[in-house]
């Protein structure tokens, strides 16, 4: 199968016919000068080291050079091979606490910057092994399918913070749980691991069942305890304040080593509490490298045989010879005439490493694509990462990014998929590259996501938008539609729910008043009553009867 990666770039060609017109008519024009100048003949005699031949022939290399660094771009591919790599090592999964407990300072920076150092340096020394890594909260969610791409776990992992849960707390039993579903379990013989990073606080569920379970199906648990038992305040970010509860005292949080042994026990693993000092992943590092290592198949793609570079090797050569060929027959007469070959020299150069990076882009966006199609989404987000890697200016890659993103059905990932979105729609305005048709349809998918997250007016926005852009999207204006319908209902319901709200709170007022007017009779009345019962009591003599309080 033979076919070109960038097609568009054959258009190019069509400055060569206009580049042979041009040089025909230049020509012509000289020899028009040279005839009213004198007898050609003559003039011929005049100029012996002249060659009528030689610049045909050097513009003819030229053109034919720049016809193959045209066919080079548009990256001809012939044929196709399967790539599989395989590893040998084990796999391990790392769960990561990012409720509002981990910003506290007891370590330094904060827990959850410290927590990432040391998971950042596990990874760096890792070389065969596979990772993921969940991140949780009050509720959990995969972050990085279990992958050999240190470079994307590393990614993923500078990009964590807490504002990516809403649900605060700390659901270690659910987390635990999640971590147990990214391993395979048809492939055997391999040593697994959960590595739990967490202050153990605020304990929501059975997290020693779910620790029990994967003991039971061999994976390893080993937590890691993060903070200081004695506790101290949460700060606020971006204030000078710290975090208070319902009644305004400054919440203090503090480290549960009695719960994180406890699962570490029922997960057949270890406890280590880290603190400033590099102790525990040591610990850690060491006893990874004592499990049993296996080997198991890496990611399968086919990938198309590049043709390029014989193109380029041609056309180089051709300018090589080129330079080498003057315009006057006499070489101690002439000068060579080096700027043409050496700025397209450099455009070789260039087209070359242009095709190169493109290659590894297009790969990445094939590779994802091909798992998107198999809807396994985490895997194809990761390669759609990978071409960002690459090109982070790519509207395609950022766009699919956006999308395995929102396949996955969770409201931490329709948050990532709409900074995705509007990326790609960032890329499309018209300070780059101004296509209406692409950012209409990454302001649509905005759209969706700001719908899944039940955001109406910003969807109704995003909807709008593609609409301004592109008015035949049908898809956006059925959408936009049925919002700007459920938006007037809830309008209406809301004006309802007022409306009956304050005739509750006016009947409400008006029993107070009846019920205050009613207790004031009676009051007046006991206090009239008490007052003709004090003054018949007879009074001592020498004394006076005690002034009463001020109401």
């Amino acid at each position: 199968m033979f076919r070109f990666a960038n097609i568009e770039f054959l258009y190019a060609l069509i400055a060569i016919p206009v580049l042979v017109i041009g040089y025909v008519l230049i020509t012509r024009h000289k020899r028009r000068q040279l005839r009213a100048f004198g007898d050609p003949a003559l003039v011929e005699q005049l100029m012996p080291n002249a060659s009528q031949t030689r610049p045909i022939v050097k513009f003819s290399i030229l053109m034919v050079a720049l016809t193959l660094l045209i066919i080079a771009a548009a990256r001809p591919q012939h044929g196709v091979t399967e790539k599989t790599e395989e590893q040998r090592g084990i796999e391990a999964v790392v769960a990561l606490d990012i409720s509002n407990s981990m910003l506290a300072e007891d370590v330094a920076p904060n827990r959850l910057d410290r927590a990432k150092q040391m998971v950042s340096k596990l990874v760096d020394n890792m070389s065969n092994d596979r990772v993921g890594l969940v991140v949780f909260a009050g509720e959990s969610f995969v972050q990085l399918p279990i992958t050999s791409d240190y470079a994307s776990a590393k990614m993923f992992l500078s990009s964590i913070t807490p504002e990516l849960i809403r649900m605060q707390g700390t659901a270690i039993g659910e987390a635990l749980n999640r971590s147990i579903a990214c391993f395979d379990p048809e492939v055997d013989d391999i040593s697994r691991v959960i590595l739990i990073i967490t202050d153990g606080e605020n304990h929501e569920d059975d997290a020693l069942a779910a620790a029990q379970r994967a003991a039971e199906a061999g994976i390893q648990v080993i937590v890691i305890g993060i903070g200081k038992p004695e506790g101290t305040t949460i700060p606020v970010p971006g204030t000078f304040s710290v975090m208070k509860d319902k009644e305004g005292n400054p919440v203090v949080t503090k480290l549960n080593e009695e719960m994180c042994q406890q699962i570490a026990e029922a997960g057949q693993g270890f406890y280590v509490h880290c603190d400033n000092t590099n102790t525990a992943q040591r610990i850690i590092q060491k006893h990874l490298d004592e499990l049993k290592t296996t080997t198991f198949d890496g990611v399968s793609y086919k990938d198309y045989n590049e043709q390029f570079v014989s193109f380029a090797l041609i056309a180089l050569l051709l300018l090589i010879i080129d330079f080498f060929i003057f315009n006057r027959k006499n070489k101690l007469l002439t000068k060579m005439d080096v700027f043409g070959e050496k700025t397209l020299m450099l455009a070789v150069l260039l087209a070359c490493s242009t095709t190169a990076f493109a290659q590894k882009e297009s790969r990445d966006i094939r590779s994802g694509n091909s798992a998107y199609r198999d809807s396994m989404y985490e895997s194809a987000e990761v390669h759609y990462r990978r071409a960002l890697e690459t090109n982070s200016d790519s509207y395609a890659a950022q766009f699919n990014v956006g999308n395995a993103l929102y396949r996955q059905n969770d409201s931490a990932k329709y948050e990532a998929a709409l900074k995705a979105y509007q990326r790609a729609a960032y890329l499309m305005d018209s300070e780059h590259k101004d296509d209406p048709v692409k950012y209409a349809k990454a302001m649509y998918n905005a759209g969706n996501c700001h719908k899944q997250l039940n955001r109406i007016p910003e969807a109704i926005e995003a909807y709008s938008e593609a609409l301004r852009k592109n008015p035949k999207d049908d898809e956006a204006r059925e959408n936009l539609a049925k919002l700007l319908q459920m938006q007037q209902q809830q309008q209406n319901q809301q004006n309802q729910q007022n409306q009956q709200q304050q005739q509750e709170q006016q009947e409400e007022e008006q029993q107070e008043e009846e019920q205050q007017e009613q207790m004031s009779q009676e009051t007046a009345e006991q206090l009239l009553q008490a007052l003709e019962q004090e003054d018949k009591r007879p009074q001592p003599q020498g004394q006076k009867r005690p002034l009463e309080k001020n109401w």
